[in-house]
């Protein structure tokens, strides 16, 4: 059978002549899905003409305010982290402008830089004499300790060494990390 011109009146908004609104009732009596059809459109249009409001999910207020959170969260530790690398760049761009100018200043008040090379270099040579010198006097003087000292004593020493490195590092720790009690 044929719908074509059945279904098209059916879903048109526009009104129809008397006599094809009787053959559309009439086709309606005898065929079963243009009815199904007219009954379907009908249900339609009802929920166009009284538009419902969509609920919500349980917990939904509870879900939003929770990613809220989170989300401001997120982002006041990354404003954060951004202020403090522009902090860094900045104290960092600070210390090469002032290491400039006091280079400039340095180099400006030296009037051969050859003299102040040579004396840093004759400054080390001096400690490095001075460390020769005390070495030829400590290593006796360690050699006389080491043979006067009997062995027990060295023994006693050793043990007193490490006991006392043992309380001081509990002591470190119980100072740096104090046990919480939690209520």
């Amino acid at each position: 059978m044929d719908h074509q011109p059945f279904e098209s009146w059916l879903t048109s908004d526009e009104p129809l002549l008397p006599e094809d609104e009787q053959k559309l009732h009439e086709h309606i009596e005898s065929c079963e899905s243009c009815r199904q059809l007219s009954y379907a459109w009908v249900e339609v249009q009802d929920m166009f003409r009284e538009p419902q409001l969509a609920l919500p999910s349980p917990g939904f207020a509870q879900r939003w305010q929770a990613r809220l959170v989170e989300v401001q969260l997120r982002e006041s530790e990354r404003q954060q982290k951004l202020l403090s690398w522009a902090f860094f760049a900045s104290m960092a761009g600070a210390a090469l402008v002032l290491l400039g100018f006091m280079s400039i200043q340095f180099f400006s008040s030296v009037q051969a830089p050859i003299r102040l090379f040579i004396g840093g270099l004759t400054l080390i040579a001096g400690l490095l004499n001075l460390a020769t010198a005390m070495q030829v006097a400590f290593i006796p003087f360690l050699n006389v300790i080491v043979v006067s000292v009997p062995t027990y004593w060295w023994l006693i020493l050793v043990i007193a060494a490490c006991l006392l490195t043992l309380v001081l590092a509990f002591s470190a720790r119980r100072i740096l990390y104090p046990r919480r009690v939690s209520q």
